[in-house]
């Protein structure tokens, strides 16, 4: 909670003119579904927890929206993270779906769901066929501490949508699916480690999808 206190206290004074939005703005939207994945972490990220809820140092309400339909083409489907503000003041949250350059904090957004086709890769010295534990990523947003204009400040009780591809193949059928949120500090030092800041899971919803459309 300190370090979301400290993102918006330097957003407004290295931006004066910044207007903080309140409950009566427009919902805050940010599209990412044409985002690049980037490069899979070595262990994750994890898969969360199936309970809904969120640690006591991000005090957010995590919502995943998935419309019933077709799958795409190339068998992901679009969602929507939406992230609301529980706390009485306002947070900034990482906005920028540009990667590149010293990011200090990272918001990492991701499904888990029985839909997910599992994943195999093969063994070159066994020959032996394998399943892939890593779990793909859905958007990750990146704010860097000297430019506000990297993060959104989200007010008690106001709403950010974050559009996304599920960048994981999904079968047919009916299935539940649950989002994760993961927001991370960067520590710029020589060990260029991280610190968890905090996560959120959403209550699981349930989704029917059917095969993509053929042209």
């Amino acid at each position: 909670m300190h370090r979301l206190k400290l993102l918006l206290s330097m957003a407004v004074l290295l931006s004066p003119g910044l207007i903080l939005l309140g409950p009566a703005q427009d919902l805050l939207k940010i599209d990412a579904s044409k985002q690049s994945a980037p490069p899979a972490r070595g262990r994750g990220p994890f898969p969360g927890s199936t309970s809904p809820g969120h640690s006591a140092s991000l005090p957010i309400r995590l919502e995943l929206q998935i419309s019933n339909g077709p799958l795409q083409p190339d068998g992901t489907v679009l969602a929507d993270f939406v992230i609301t503000n529980l706390g009485t003041e306002t947070i900034a949250v990482p906005s920028s779906l540009d990667g590149n350059g010293p990011s200090s904090d990272i918001l990492t957004l991701w499904l888990t769901s029985d839909a997910v086709n599992d994943a195999y890769a093969k063994d070159t010295s066994t020959g032996r066929t394998f399943k892939i534990e890593i779990v793909p990523t859905s958007a990750e947003l990146y704010g860097r501490s000297n430019d506000p204009r990297s993060f959104f400040l989200v007010a008690p009780n106001q709403s950010l949508k974050v559009h996304a591809s599920s960048r994981v193949q999904l079968q047919p059928g009916t299935h539940t699916a649950t989002a994760h949120a993961e927001l991370l500090h960067i520590v710029r030092d020589s060990s260029g480690s991280s610190e968890l800041v905090g996560t959120a899971d959403s209550e699981a919803v349930t989704v029917t999808l059917s095969p993509a459309n053929s042209k």
